[in-house]
């Protein structure tokens, strides 16, 4: 009994050291990566060549180990070097590249569209991985800046392929580094896009002797970003839902936005201020004159934050530049001057009645009145003039009236009610002040009143 005991124990000895070994070392038969990922099998042929040290590999031949994939999105997702690239896996099946028909090769620039989207191209395969992943992408490549020039560098009879042209691997990682776009640390995560973009935009000496539409690209986009409105929000601020490039121009399909599209690009975000431009006979004025649209008064890179300013004839308005009387443009007319003139007046004034009202309200306040109604109405005050900036984009004076006198009415409402609770205060004061007359004139009168009240006398 008691040898039994101790083969028993002997025996779960023996279970536990070979459980700890295989914790250490993996299941049999399974190797494991750093990433915790299953390691490629010995015999996989890509290795014998593309891992530093391997068999057949030489000086000249790209690496590409496990360790440098364990961060790409398509190996953390199971796809290994033969899912992109095709031939056999194994040595036992492996031919010659050269011999090898379903070896997709990628020796040339204009290749690398086709090579992503044999699978990105393909619903039934990509809903493998995502059931509403997209799979125009190679399609709205070749219909982009970027495809259009490569394309037309690769063929004629003398081709010779653009190699600064951006494709896929440029703009997402490299070959073998591609993160997923939610990931805040790929070149494609919203805060990171404008700096991908201007790794070949900011570059002056490959921006250089190229033209769109006959203009020459310019190289300081990036900067003129970062100082506008939307680069500012995304930088110094952190907002992921500012615009960066590609919300304007597109991603794959990415293009200039043309002068009659320019109102719809920015109408993506600001929508109602499109929808009324949109109904103005100033869009078809502007679209006749080749002016962008939002562009001509806001800036396309460096988009200038808005403000009342902008708006009169007064010093660093924008209606002068067309309007003003001695150097009429685009056929603005003196009307036109007197229109903007009176929208400023007009926005003006509300601005003063609010600042009035807000200041009666506060005065009321302090004093210790109810005020939590008029505080209350003077949002409406707020709203109304947010609402007349934006009408002023229908260029007509009667809604931005509209909007205003509404405005107007409330500071009114508000002004009196704030007026009538300071009177409220004063009265009270008032009568605060009289019902002490006769409670002094009381104490006063028992004063006098103990005064003439004899000390009692002492004892004999």
């Amino acid at each position: 009994m008691k040898s039994l005991r101790h083969k028993n124990v002997f025996l779960g000895v023996i279970e536990m050291l070979a459980l700890a070994w295989m914790c250490l070392t993996g299941s049999p038969g399974w190797a494991q990566t750093s990433d915790g990922g299953p390691a490629l099998p010995a015999d996989y042929s890509c290795m014998m060549c593309h891992r530093k040290g391997g068999d057949l590999w030489t000086e000249d031949i790209p690496v590409a180990e496990e360790k440098d994939l364990a961060g790409d999105i398509h190996w953390q997702k199971g796809l290994r070097c033969h899912d992109c690239h095709g031939g056999s896996p194994t040595l036992d099946e492996f031919k010659n590249h050269r011999d090898d028909p379903t070896f997709r090769s990628v020796s040339s620039r204009e290749k690398i569209p086709g090579f992503c989207g044999h699978c990105h191209s393909r619903i039934e395969y990509m809903r493998r991985f995502a059931p509403s992943a997209r799979t125009d992408q190679e399609a709205e490549y070749w219909t982009s800046g970027h495809g259009r020039k490569l394309k037309a560098s690769a063929e004629g009879e003398h081709p010779e392929v653009d190699k600064g042209v951006a494709t896929c691997v440029d703009c997402h990682n490299g070959h073998h580094g591609i993160m997923s776009v939610k990931d805040p640390s790929s070149s494609v995560y919203p805060s990171n896009v404008a700096q991908t973009c201007s790794r070949c935009h900011s570059d002056a000496k490959l921006m250089a002797d190229r033209t769109y539409n006959g203009r020459p690209l310019e190289h300081n986009e990036y900067e003129l970003w970062r100082k506008g409105v939307h680069g500012r929000a995304m930088i110094e601020k952190g907002d992921l839902s500012a615009p960066a490039c590609n919300d304007c121009h597109g991603n794959h399909g990415a293009m200039p936005p043309g002068v009659d599209s320019v109102a719809n690009a920015c109408g993506t975000c600001h929508g109602k201020v499109a929808k009324l431009f949109a109904e103005t006979r100033m869009r078809h004025k502007f679209e006749e004159e080749g002016l962008p649209g939002c562009a001509t008064c806001h800036g396309n890179h460096e988009t200038i934050r808005p403000g009342d300013q902008m708006l009169g004839m007064g010093t660093g308005s924008l209606c002068d530049r067309c309007n003003n009387a001695e150097h009429p443009q685009y056929g603005a007319t003196v009307a036109g001057a007197e229109v903007a003139r009176n929208m400023r007046t007009r926005l003006d004034l509300l601005k003063q009645e609010i600042e009035e009202a807000e200041f009666k309200v506060k005065e009321a306040e302090r004093l210790g009145m109810e005020v939590r109604g008029p505080r209350f109405d003077l949002r409406q005050a707020f709203d109304s003039l947010t609402n007349a900036r934006t009408l002023i984009h229908t260029f007509k004076p009667t809604p931005l009236d509209e909007a205003l006198d509404e405005g107007l009415r409330v500071t009114s409402e508000v002004k009196n009610m704030a007026q009538a609770a300071l009177r409220e205060h004063t009265r009270r004061r008032v009568w605060l002040a009289a019902s002490l007359v006769p409670i002094l004139l009381v104490i006063c009168l028992l004063l006098l009143y103990i005064r003439s009240l004899s000390a009692p006398s002492g004892e004999p």
